[in-house]
């Protein structure tokens, strides 16, 4: 029979320690990210006066997640993946110092050279980070504690995008070389709490006698033997490309449009993050089937973008883009909750290079024509099409039926 008593006292067991150190590097690692990528669409937008270049150092952030599954693949084999975090994270801080000589030189194809290679050696430390972080995942918390887990972890990470993006917009009020030198020192601050951190045996066991390719195509083959995971790449692929775009139009907006600091550019995201993490509340505690709680949700994003076009009010623009925030906040949350339930601990480092690679990876392209959008037509074009796109893949939800019918729901106990 089920019991209640036993789902309560589950559902209040202590999150591990280690996850909680987990969650406190990916803190100040989100923290930096995210102010670096706005500080990285800023700086280049203002030395090359380009939306299109701007958008593509945006794009290159996601550019190495094409070698996610790669990646991925190689993590899988690692039994102790600590190492190879503390140093990936390392190498990230000292490739964004790259940024600082773009900043002194002037010839123009060396600084574009300059910033396009702090890109994308950060943002490829960043995807190994993220994969390592994937697993550790699933190895600290207990199977009545995924969501949980998720709900905390994203409510946290969207705090740290929150600070980032203030800390992007006052720093760069000040100026770059600043903003480069702090966002250095947050990302050796996230390798503390790795140091501490404690793997457990079973995190992962050194895998020899096969090769990479092998583990890549099983890798393949578990995702197109689960169709709701095949599912979930293609509406990834969509969804990601059109919401990427936002960088550069959120940019462009205040930087060229309104004419404001970046300071309130950093209060447009701070109200997506804020939105993100208090949708990630509610997240956690819903019950049902994706497509009733996706599709709706999706809809609601779509209606917000189109809604932009009609206030120059930095105001209500920080209202609507909160609005998409929490609906972001809630579909983290239950699209999270199934995903870490069927994947295997063993497999989680390459299913996630796997979404990385032929979803995120998808975003390449995305800062880029959002750039070209921007400057051939106009900023109100470029909300526009995100916004009919978003109502598409909501209504393409409905219609993938293993995906959309995904259950959460309490997981049942049995007394004794």
């Amino acid at each position: 029979m089920y019991n209640s008593l036993n789902d309560v006292k589950s559902s209040q067991r202590r999150l591990s320690h280690d996850f909680k150190l987990m969650v406190s590097s990916g803190f100040a690692s989100r923290m930096g990210t995210t102010a670096f990528s706005i500080s990285i669409i800023w700086i280049t937008l203002d030395l090359t006066n380009s939306a299109l270049m701007a958008g593509l150092a945006d794009g290159l952030f996601t550019l190495p997640l094409i070698f996610s599954l790669y990646f991925g693949a190689l993590i899988d084999r690692l039994g102790k993946k600590k190492n190879l975090a503390i140093i990936s994270t390392l190498v990230r801080a000292s490739a964004i110092l790259l940024i600082l000589m773009a900043i002194l030189v002037h010839g123009f194809f060396l600084v574009i050279a300059l910033i396009y290679s702090a890109v994308v050696v950060t943002g490829m430390m960043s995807d190994i980070i993220n994969s390592i972080r994937s697993v550790w995942t699933k190895a600290f918390l207990e199977e009545d504690q995924y969501q949980k887990g998720i709900s905390l972890s994203t409510g946290f990470y969207s705090v740290a995008e929150g600070i980032g993006y203030a800390l992007s917009g006052i720093l760069l009020y000040f100026g770059y070389s600043d903003t480069v030198y702090l966002l250095a020192a947050i990302f050796i601050i996230s390798v503390i709490p790795i140091i501490f951190l404690q793997e457990k045996t079973d995190a992962g066991k050194t895998i020899s006698g096969t090769n990479i390719s092998s583990e890549i195509l099983d890798g393949i083959r578990f995702i197109r033997r689960n169709r709701s995971l095949s599912q979930f790449i293609i509406i990834m692929i969509f969804a990601n490309f059109v919401i990427a775009m936002v960088g550069i139009g959120f940019t462009f907006m205040i930087e060229k449009v309104l004419i404001l600091p970046a300071f309130y550019l950093s209060i447009i995201l701070i109200a997506l993050s804020a939105g993100i993490g208090l949708g990630a509340i509610p997240g956690g505690f819903i019950r049902g089937t994706l497509g009733i709680i996706v599709s709706p949700l999706l809809a609601i994003i779509g209606i917000a973008f189109i809604s932009l076009i009609a206030t120059r009010d930095v105001f209500i623009l920080i209202g609507l883009i909160f609005i998409v925030g929490f609906a972001i906040g809630v579909i983290n949350v239950v699209i999270g909750t199934v995903f870490i339930k069927k994947v295997p601990m063993e497999m989680m480092a390459r299913i996630e290079g796997s979404l990385n690679t032929f979803g995120i990876s998808a975003t390449f392209l995305s800062g880029t024509i959002g750039g070209a959008i921007i400057d051939l037509t106009s900023i109100n074009s470029l909300f526009v099409i995100i916004g009919t796109a978003t109502l598409i893949v909501g209504i393409a939800f409905i219609f993938m039926k293993e995906l959309s019918g995904e259950r959460i729901e309490r997981k049942a106990r049995i007394s004794h």
